[in-house]
């Protein structure tokens, strides 16, 4: 299709725009460096329609431009959970192209979890068919291949999650890796309120660490991986692991007593360790993702100096991170500011375990370095949506317009200034209608009368200091009358 550009200028300038954009990978990207994608996302976002325009004309205000424009981080994602809630192609593909108009680079896909396995393997081709949450429901090698290619083209990177050793039940629903994973038949109970107790699930499951086809799955789910995703990153994810589930088998007990173990973590750090092991044989360039927190870190759990750190803590431990782990690097996902799913309850109707709504006004706030961890060590950040009550419905809805002041921040340099509050509405009003265009769900974010009128609803409001001279003598001199009537009434 066809549309007219109409620049206005000034009488005698030149108009000309140029952008020097460059992302930190400076990849290539179908023979297009990502760079000129992001200078066309920045092109996007200055052409407004004109309203004076009967003819559907575009403009673009204040030219001539000149913008120089480079990310301050290089790792600016979102994560996307199917294994809770299959997602179509249509959705994925537009979450992808709300990232690359909000230059957003990297999309974390959590792929398996104990509610479903749905990416076919061709190493262990019956697995998805038993894992999945239907057997129409499976991602296959080629639309994966597709998804990293659709990504690529739009400069965003896709980095896959195989969640292990825990979170693994789904795996278990194939019956030669049954024996496997532990507490597979366990009931997950739940208290509804006052109401009654429900037997929750499915369970949390993990791997037995003890068992030599544990590794065996994993080496064959790996070159599947390393196959379908060409990223640098692969996430192993490698918390919250059910302890009781190794305790509660001997043979695993026995293993631990014959390996020297005195701490049941222990069993963690070794089943991290060797399957690391086992991507190096595989492929020595690729480097493991992990989750970390409170537990991960006072487990004492051991990474190798390569491997990049997921904090999804509370942010008043961000920063044990470079204490703890001062050979690593991190992508903060803190669960109270980044974790875009919760505040809307559980799955069973119950509160959230995290909290409130995470609203765009503390998004914004969030500043990656405002936490005693080197901003070097810091390679980014990630809002994260984890899908229980998260489907093709809502998804976007979840991500936008909240994530735009996350892509500010991670993109442009440090705020040293006072928040500007009616520019930031201005610019995510004006973004929410980019995505609208483009046929990309998203939410309002405030009531559409601020949105006419943004000066009058969100200018910063007159402290008592800057009262003019007449008000304050007036309020001094109602204070004084006061004061006089309580001395008469004594």
């Amino acid at each position: 299709f066809f549309f007219f550009l109409m620049i206005r200028r000034p009488p005698r300038s030149t108009h000309c725009i140029s952008s020097a954009a460059s992302d930190v990978y400076k990849r290539q990207v179908s023979g297009c460096p990502v760079g000129l994608i992001r200078a066309f996302a920045t092109l996007e976002q200055l052409i407004q329609k004109d309203g004076e325009s009967a003819t559907g004309k575009a403009v673009i205000e204040d030219v001539p431009l000149r913008i120089k424009d480079e990310p301050r981080f290089g790792y600016r994602g979102i994560m996307m959970d199917t294994a809770r809630h299959f997602l179509k192609r249509a959705t994925i593909n537009a979450v992808i192209d709300g990232m690359m108009l909000a230059k957003l680079n990297v999309l974390h896909w959590h792929i398996t979890d104990d509610d479903s396995f749905a990416m076919e393997s061709k190493q262990i081709p019956g697995l998805a068919g038993s894992a999945a949450f239907d057997k129409n429901e499976i991602y296959s090698a080629v639309q994966i291949k597709n998804f990293v290619k659709y990504a690529k083209q739009r400069g965003v990177r896709i980095i896959p999650e195989i969640e292990s050793p825990g979170h693994a039940r789904a795996i278990g629903k194939y019956k030669p890796l049954n024996d496997a994973i532990t507490c597979f038949n366990s009931i997950w109970p739940h208290n509804l309120r006052e109401y009654h107790k429900i037997r929750g699930g499915p369970p949390t499951a993990a791997f037995d660490p003890s068992m030599n086809k544990s590794y065996e799955f994993m080496k064959s789910i790996l070159k599947d991986v390393i196959e379908y995703f060409e990223d640098d990153l692969i996430h192993l994810g490698g918390d919250e692991v059910m302890y009781s589930c190794w305790r509660g088998r001997q043979s695993i007990m026995d293993f631990m007593k014959k390996q020297g173990f005195t701490r049941v973590q222990q069993l963690l750090d070794y089943f991290i360790g060797r399957t690391r092991n086992v991507l190096k044989e595989l492929n020595s360039k690729k480097k493991v993702v992990y989750w970390s927190n409170r537990d991960t870190m006072n487990a004492k759990i051991k990474y190798a100096p390569g491997d990049v750190l997921q904090f999804w803590g509370h942010t008043n431990e961000i920063h044990r991170l470079e204490e703890e782990y001062p050979n690593n690097k991190y992508i903060l996902s803190p669960y109270d500011v980044l974790y875009l799913d919760c505040g809307v309850g559980n799955k069973y109707g119950g509160p959230s375990w995290c909290g409130n709504y995470k609203v765009w006004l503390d998004i914004y706030r969030f500043e990656p370095t405002d936490y005693n961890v080197s901003e070097s060590k810091i390679l980014g950040a990630e809002g994260a949506t984890w899908a229980e009550l998260i489907d093709d419905s809502n998804i976007e809805l979840k991500f936008w317009p909240r994530l735009l002041p996350l892509a500010e921040t991670l993109w442009m340099p440090k705020r040293t200034e006072e928040m500007d509050l009616v520019s930031l509405i201005k610019r995510m009003n004006a973004f929410s209608k980019k995505l609208n265009e483009r046929g990309i769900p998203s939410n309002a974010f405030i009531r559409q009368y601020c949105e006419i009128h943004t000066e009058e609803c969100f200018a910063k409001r007159l402290s008592l200091i800057h009262i003019s001279e007449p008000t304050r003598l007036l309020s001094i001199s109602y204070a004084v009358f006061c004061l006089k009537k309580k001395k008469k009434k004594k």
